[in-house]
């Protein structure tokens, strides 16, 4: 009769790790205004209208975030002088934001509830440009124009103009 002995019990082994890896949230923006400079007399007419009052630019605003939640762009503008005021227009060649060639992402966004016309006037209180942005690089392309009131009298005017991506 063979003994059967009694041997302990292999024990199972294992280990266990999380590993983690933290993305950090990355937004950026960039106005391009190419190779037009941000210095214009008033009586150049590649920029400036004396007739109708304004000085015009095209820029294009590019904005990219790795949030994959609706963000938005918004613009605030300070001015030097209150004759002086700030303008954004819609484009015909560039309706929407759109993905630009080097561009990613599928989800540019829609004009904002602030930019719903075709312009949109620009002050220290942000305006909504574009909504619903998310994970990508992208671009709009409107115009910027610093509109006097008034035709203004001899000196320096400037107004500074700043695109923020954030949360919706």
């Amino acid at each position: 009769m063979a003994t059967l002995l009694s041997l302990p019990a292999l024990a199972d082994a294992s280990d266990t790790k999380t590993f983690t890896v933290t993305v950090t949230g990355v937004e950026s923006v960039t106005i391009d205004t190419g190779t037009a400079p941000l210095t214009v007399d008033y009586s150049d007419t590649t920029y400036c209208s004396a007739v109708d009052r304004f000085c015009a630019w095209y820029p294009t605003i590019i904005y990219s975030t790795n949030y994959a939640t609706n963000r938005q762009l918004v613009a605030t503008a300070t001015v030097s002088d209150p004759i002086l005021s700030v303008e954004l227009e819609k484009q015909s060649a560039f309706p929407n934001p759109f993905v630009p060639s080097w561009g990613s992402g599928s989800q540019p966004g829609v004009w904002g509830d602030d930019f719903t016309g075709t312009t949109v006037t620009l002050g220290p209180t942000p305006k909504q440009i574009v909504k619903n942005i998310q994970n990508g690089f992208y671009a709009i392309a409107p115009i910027l124009r610093l509109r006097f009131s008034s035709t203004p009298s001899a000196g320096t005017y400037s107004a500074t103009v700043t695109f923020t991506i954030m949360a919706q």
